[in-house]
């Protein structure tokens, strides 16, 4: 049975969270334009404990640049 869509919302914002609260544990926020992450559409098998999960993938992505544009 497929997530709702709320509940894919919910993943995407925590991760992003995460990822943006990683980036400014490491001092990194100031130097990045672009930072994101995305709930990608398919499923992947992983281990947790004793047992295999299958769950989403996310993707991240970090773009700095000394030639920005607006």
């Amino acid at each position: 049975m497929s997530r709702r869509l709320p509940d894919k919302l919910d993943i995407l914002r925590q991760a992003d969270a995460v990822y943006i609260d990683q980036i400014r544990k490491h001092g990194l926020y100031d130097d990045i334009r672009q930072a994101f992450a995305v709930l990608l559409p398919v499923k992947t098998v992983g281990v947790m404990g004793d047992g295999r999960t299958y769950d989403f993938v996310v993707g991240l992505r970090a773009v700095s640049s000394t030639r920005a544009r607006f």
